[in-house]
């Protein structure tokens, strides 16, 4: 049975989406999800929790892969947004790691969903401000935004903080996009190429 049919997540559904994105930090032995969906200008948290994986590695593979499908299903988020791989001090825990991300994709690939991934420093930098920020910080910073009352485990927050890195940056990227904005980039880059091709005469 899913975390959502058991109850664990925590919030409710909203018919009226503008979008809503799935954050993961993914585990082998404890997965962190977490659904928020932006509507105008506030990001609700809909649902989220932990997959506690138990059993062989294939055995916790299949339970991550499973859990994150049921979420995928019953939330209909738009996109998947996790942190990029990256290469860990040790082999084992990387290997692990690919292990779980890979289940966690396949998920998303099964669903359709679109796939978005930051690095920890952008994620950091977009719930906390730097791309340094410790794990209470985000925790802080993750309820703050989302008007969370109750805790959070460390796991949830991270995933929760994948999600609004995604929409922070989305929402960057319109703002980029339009045409006010995109005529201006232009006449400062025109201007660039003007003040760069001057040739400077020197004096006598």
């Amino acid at each position: 049975m899913s975390a959502i049919a058991r109850g664990e997540g925590r919030g409710t559904s909203a018919i009226d989406t503008t979008m809503r994105v799935l954050g993961i930090d993914p585990g082998t032995v404890t997965t962190g999800w977490g659904v928020v969906e932006e509507r105008g200008t506030r990001l609700i948290r809909v649902t989220s929790g932990v997959v506690r994986a138990r059993g062989s590695l294939a055995e916790r593979l299949a339970q991550i892969f499973g859990e994150i499908e049921a979420v995928v299903v019953q939330a209909a988020p738009l996109v998947l947004s996790l942190e990029k791989n990256f290469v860990a001090a040790n082999v084992q825990s990387a290997f692990r790691l690919g292990e779980a991300r890979g289940a966690v994709l396949t998920a998303a690939a099964r669903a359709g969903i679109a796939i978005a991934e930051y690095s920890p420093a952008e994620i950091k930098l977009a719930v906390a401000g730097s791309g340094r920020a410790t794990k209470e910080q985000i925790q802080t910073m993750v309820r703050r935004l989302l008007g969370v009352r109750t805790p959070l485990a460390h796991d949830e927050a991270d995933a929760l903080g994948a999600a609004i890195c995604h929409l922070h940056h989305r929402r960057f990227v319109e703002r980029m996009a339009q045409p006010t904005v995109l005529a201006l980039s232009r006449a400062r880059r025109r201007a660039g190429r003007r003040w760069t091709s001057l040739r400077v005469v020197p004096s006598k």
